[in-house]
């Protein structure tokens, strides 16, 4: 099995391209991209909708584990969005289970051309061991990475405060971290800054 080809359209909205299933799929390094990761139901896909103003752009369930695949979009100029199977859960079939580790080694092991990993993880639970493990893996591979915390509206004000004082005090206050909520759209738009930001021709 080759690996897939990258073909980013000139002008579109951001655009479902391909999934991957095996680490021989894994296209070359040919676009930039950022990967969206985390803990499974951590709620990836419903903020790639929200990021790309697509309610179906990335498939959503509520049962944990349910993106087993890498998802590939074409994303802001000459850029590539990857959602990124689900971590830690419980629920999926063992045989799954058990080919997702190799696949996302395999696929962050071959990105030299990462702009950046968001790491999300549900305001609900903070940083957990799983999410840990990932932060060191990255450091591994040197890839840049920063956090986003998602389904903010289940915190009230005085909780996201707080929140983003343990984030300060457990990662470093030199941690980038963007605090949003894909059902209320808080933070999104700060993301999507972010985003382009990044995706911007450098002069």
């Amino acid at each position: 099995m080759n690996p897939l080809e990258i073909n980013i359209p000139e002008k579109r909205p951001v655009q479902f391209l391909f999934s991957v299933a095996e680490s021989a799929q894994i296209p070359r390094a040919s676009y930039k991209e950022i990967a969206f990761c985390g803990a499974s139901n951590v709620g990836k896909s419903s903020l790639l909708n929200a990021l790309c103003r697509q309610k179906n752009l990335a498939r959503t369930s509520k049962t944990p584990g349910r993106t087993q695949l890498l998802n590939f979009f074409a994303g802001p100029p000459e850029t590539v969005l990857v959602d990124v199977p689900g971590y830690g859960f419980a629920l999926a079939p063992d045989d799954v289970r058990k080919s997702w580790s190799p696949l996302l080694l395999d696929y962050l092991e071959s990105r030299q051309n990462m702009l950046k990993v968001a790491l999300l993880f549900d305001a609900r639970r903070f940083l957990r061991v799983q999410d840990l493990d990932v932060v060191r893996l990255l450091q591994d591979f040197a890839l840049p990475y920063f956090f986003v915390v998602t389904k903010l509206d289940k915190l009230n004000k005085t909780e996201g405060e707080l929140l983003q004082k343990r984030i300060a005090e457990q990662m470093g206050e030199s941690c980038e971290v963007i605090l949003t909520s894909a059902k209320s759209r808080s933070g999104v738009d700060a993301l999507d800054w972010v985003v382009r930001d990044w995706c911007a021709p450098k002069k």
